[in-house]
């Protein structure tokens, strides 16, 4: 069912980060903007949220940066990056079978990666950590093209990215950390290292049917408008220090972390200073270029990424470039 000019159906991932958009919900944040959001789940991630913005079941995405960015590289113009959702870069674990013969990250060279899908996050920052180790630099052929370091296994679920390091059709795979860590903590996966990639984790995309011609000259009183107005103040309201035992309560409770863990989440995220509506160019520039060495995207499409940030890939009647 279409939403309606004050209803936004918004897609999340059912993990930790999205606790400030159950907040805002909760506590009426929207309601005092006078718009109602509809929270979509969306437990395959991005791809699933795209998907829906495509095809009209969603209005609004959280999702991952380098998602979101290889997407419309792609020719996907149903949506714009809108605003930065949280700041600091997303932390992945590498993750190997109980009886892997790996116990670092060096020995993964070459080797097989479970992925959910063919240009996730999975699927990229492992060209994070290739560029980390140097071997994107070592596998660069004469003519400029470049030999993966590894080979993907698209496995589609989580579960079954956990399930192929363990039976060795796969010899590692990367996922958040805290969403992987009770998989650690019961012995079913071992951790062998942790990898940060150098941009936000995630950011907020629109459909265009909910963003402002170039001719509207009040964009101020759009439905987005409000919901970025409203989430700002629930991240606000979520890492303000006299908030902090109930937040932390909060996430304990919607996702059944213990409270050390919630605690350690806690002291790394950062949600945007400067409101949901900023959006840093250099962050997408740099994501570009390293969706164009994991193959994802090609060199014309990062050329347009740069040369249209601020027309096709950005809003920028909603968003702050920064």
């Amino acid at each position: 069912m279409p939403s309606t000019q004050n209803v936004l159906r918004v897609g999340f991932v059912p993990e930790h980060f999205s606790s400030p958009l159950h907040m805002a919900v909760e506590l009426g944040f929207f309601e005092r903007e006078g718009i109602v959001v509809e929270r979509v789940c969306c437990p395959s991630g991005t791809g699933e949220m795209t998907a829906k913005l495509i095809d009209g079941s969603l209005d609004v995405a959280i999702a991952l940066t380098e998602g979101l960015l290889a997407g419309i590289a792609k020719g996907h113009d149903a949506y714009k990056i809108v605003g930065t959702y949280v700041e600091s870069p997303l932390c992945w674990a590498i993750s190997v079978g109980q009886k892997s013969k790996h116990v670092d990250r060096e020995s993964l060279r070459n080797g097989t990666i479970g992925i959910s899908r063919i240009g996730s996050g999975s699927h990229i920052i492992p060209y994070v950590l290739a560029e980390q180790e140097g071997w994107l630099e070592d596998n660069k052929n004469n003519d400029g093209s470049l030999d993966a370091p590894f080979e993907f296994k698209v496995l589609n679920t989580f579960k079954h990215m956990r399930d192929s390091v363990n039976d060795g059709s796969s010899d590692a795979f990367l996922w958040e950390r805290f969403t992987t860590k009770p998989y650690h903590d019961s012995n079913e996966v071992r951790s062998v290292d942790t990898i940060t990639p150098p941009w936000p984790a995630f950011m907020i995309a629109a459909s265009i049917r909910h963003l402002p011609s170039t001719n509207d000259r009040s964009p101020k009183e759009s439905a987005l408008s409000k919901f970025l107005t409203g989430l700002t103040k629930a991240t606000e309201h979520f890492v303000d220090p006299h908030n902090y035992e109930s937040s932390v309560q909060f996430v304990q409770t919607k996702m059944s972390y213990t409270r050390q863990d919630v605690q350690d989440w806690f002291s790394g995220v950062r949600y945007p200073k400067r409101g949901c509506a900023a959006v840093s160019k250099e962050t997408l520039v740099t994501c570009s270029r390293i969706l164009l060495e994991a193959g994802v995207i090609n060199k014309e499409q990062e050329e347009d990424i740069k040369a249209q940030l601020s027309t096709k890939y950005v809003n920028t009647h909603i968003t702050q470039l920064v």
